[in-house]
């Protein structure tokens, strides 16, 4: 069985073109690769090496296209030429197929009502994942829909309620994505698809991908609002994934549970997925800090410890990356954060992003080989280097306005979604090697 970062690069990587010589002083020229699904092909926030590096950012980028978006927090996606857009449209989550190049519309499919709450528009908020010639998309109240790539069309669609999933939204105290939505992005690898849906023996489940027949269920836990994220601890392969009542590692065979840290927060708000390196998982929301958690091989069974915690780098609503060893993310409120990830000791912390509400203050994170790609969600982006020893701008520029979404990057490209109010907003491509 192969790795996990090797299956994703065969299933994600598509080399385009070769960049011109034009664009060299904003970029190291490299081969591009599409951007399939939530945080990149490997969804860690880290562009393969054959992505395009910035170096610095034009003061104002040259703005490809612009058209008006429905509402919702799903981000986009781009493969194969077409970005993927889940929106609100006549009141159902809808799946739009937009040209890459100029913005057109290809088709748009209606596939669940809208759901709304206190926390943002009435719309989507889990991405889709775009493998081959079929689009995954998962609605807030629980489905999952199998979309045909060219066409749109419903390939199979799969309610949780009938795994016995009851969705309750903002009511009493019902914590994790039966409250707020289901937000944690399919995972797919192989032939398999892989959610996280919760109810008795439903905490993951396994389906086909030709079919969406069920294939395992396991676990009786809660999801909260991180995806499942595949690694390799301790010489075992298996799923990462946050629950309610804390994080769980999952044999990626049939479910069973290989451990388990506890941590437990007001209304099961897990937002930030974790990250994974040497046998080292990173792991936190807001109220319990960012942990280490050190997973190793026992007799028989795996073993996993906390071996540090970090108050001030606690995430919230924001995901962290990880390079050389060092975790860059979003601590309380609104600091951007360096980590050592062995000692979990803060290297250093910078308040010079800016947000609108730093109450609620949200940044997305890419890494560029030794540069980071922050998108605020005050939508300004910030290109800043992955130093250890402290924080290094090397350009700074508005792209948007206000979101709270994880953009797609892709031959210098960047796809960007805002508009968190009930009118909707824009999705928008510009061109970050190119000033306007």
């Amino acid at each position: 069985m192969h790795t996990f970062p090797t299956m994703f690069r065969r299933l994600a990587y598509a080399i385009i073109f070769l960049l011109a010589n034009s664009f060299a002083p904003f970029v190291s020229l490299c081969h591009s690769v599409d951007w399939p699904q939530w945080r990149g092909p490997t969804r860690d926030g880290i562009l393969p090496d054959k992505g395009i590096v910035l170096n610095t950012l034009p003061e104002q980028p040259k703005v490809l296209w612009k058209i008006k978006s429905g509402e919702g927090l799903a981000s986009p996606v781009v493969t194969n030429g077409s970005v993927f857009l889940f929106e609100n449209r006549n009141k159902n989550e809808t799946m739009v197929s937009i040209s890459a190049v100029d913005g057109s519309e290809k088709w748009a499919t209606e596939l669940s009502p809208v759901f709304e709450d206190g926390q943002g528009p009435r719309g989507p908020r889990c991405t889709p994942v775009v493998i081959d010639k079929q689009v995954f998309a998962q609605c807030s109240r629980g489905t999952l829909h199998c979309l045909d790539f060219e066409s749109g069309k419903i390939q199979w669609e799969i309610d949780y309620a009938t795994l016995g999933m009851e969705f309750i939204g903002e009511k009493g105290r019902i914590p994790g994505a039966r409250r707020h939505g289901f937000t944690n992005a399919p995972l797919v690898i192989g032939d398999m698809v892989y959610t996280l849906v919760g109810g008795k023996k439903n905490s993951i489940v396994c389906f086909s991908r030709k079919t969406g027949k069920l294939i395992w269920h396991a676990l009786d836990y809660e999801p909260g609002y991180a995806p499942p994220i595949p690694a390799t601890l301790a010489g075992k392969q298996q799923f990462i994934c946050f629950f309610v009542n804390g994080v769980t590692g999952v044999d990626v065979r049939n479910g069973d549970e290989l451990w388990n840290i506890p941590m437990k927060t007001d209304y099961g708000r897990h937002v930030a997925a974790p990250l994974a390196h040497n046998n080292i998982v990173i792991a936190g929301s807001h109220q319990v800090g960012l942990q280490g958690i050190r997973v190793t091989k026992g007799n028989e069974k795996l073993r996993a410890e906390v071996i540090w915690k970090n108050i001030e780098a606690q995430p919230n609503i924001s995901h962290g990356v990880l390079v050389n060893e060092h975790y860059y993310g979003l601590g309380d409120p609104a600091k951007l954060v360096c980590v050592n990830i062995t000692s979990g000791k803060t290297v250093w912390s910078n308040e010079s992003l800016s947000f609108p509400d730093p109450k609620r203050a949200m940044a997305a994170f890419i890494v560029m080989k030794n540069n980071i790609l922050s998108l605020t969600s005050g939508g300004e982006l910030c290109l800043f280097s992955a130093s250890q020893t402290e924080f290094k701008e090397l350009g700074r520029t508005q792209i948007c306005g206000i979101n709270w979404c994880m953009p797609a990057y892709v031959d210098g490209k960047i796809y960007v979604r805002d508009g968190i109010r009930k009118k909707g907003g824009n999705l928008i491509c510009a061109d970050l090697t190119k000033p306007h």
